[in-house]
């Protein structure tokens, strides 16, 4: 029954996630946010949910352990392809006029930014002078200081014993973060911008410490048994 119930789940999560994926990679087809997160969140809540019912049904500890890691594992897969899928797909999260300049041209690299906190001090400085709406400013710091703060949830757990301390972890996100915004730069899929890193690496820094206090790890441990 459980098998069973465990493949419906998975089957949905393909369903769900599949739907969203294809149509992103259709041309001239831009999928509106809600959709897209919608399609991811489904399978995640579900997910979620089953995985709290299995472990809290399960007497033996090796099998709470079992339960849980493999539903980590998934849900951490779909956090990947959800990241590769706002990232790098069509939705309204991109930005549409960069598909109208050529890769490696001048105005691909003038939309490049390599100096830190360029950006954010511009964006500062255009709401000050009220030159931006502060909606803007908030969903650009918002999604950038989200898109990688479950990375300080998912990787603490599955490579806990490669990554033992907040150095390792700091190191870890760096080269995932740039290597996603190198990609960004070879694809053209949005701009490469260093604020963007230094955003996403202070997301996932703070879930990666908020994980290491009492309070969050009484919950992990009441909800889902987590124990060091």
């Amino acid at each position: 029954m459980k098998r069973t119930i465990n493949r419906l789940i998975i089957a949905l999560s393909i369903i769900l996630i599949g739907f969203v994926m294809i149509f992103s990679m259709l041309p001239n087809v831009v999928l509106n946010v809600l959709i897209t997160i919608g399609g991811f969140a489904v399978p995640i809540f579900v997910i979620i949910i089953a995985m709290i019912v299995e472990i809290k049904r399960s007497k033996d500890i090796e099998e709470k352990n079992k339960i849980r890691n493999f539903w980590i594992k998934i849900l951490f897969i779909i956090y990947c392809l959800l990241l590769v899928t706002i990232l790098f797909l069509n939705n309204e999260y991109r930005m549409a006029g960069f598909q109208n300049i050529s890769i490696f041209s001048k105005e691909h690299f003038e939309n490049s930014n390599i100096i830190p906190f360029s950006t954010i001090i511009e964006y500062i400085s255009r709401l000050v002078s009220h030159e931006i709406n502060i909606n803007i400013v908030i969903i650009n710091f918002a999604t950038n200081l989200l898109l990688f703060a479950p990375m300080g949830f998912f990787i603490p757990i599955l490579f806990k014993d490669k990554i033992k301390n907040i150095k390792q972890f700091v190191i870890m996100i760096f080269i995932v973060t740039l290597l996603v915004e190198v990609l960004q730069f070879i694809t053209y899929r949005g701009s490469t911008d260093i604020d963007d890193i230094i955003l996403n690496m202070l997301g996932a820094i703070f879930v990666y410490l908020l994980m290491k206090t009492k309070f969050v790890k009484k919950i992990l441990e009441k909800v889902i048994d987590i124990k060091e």
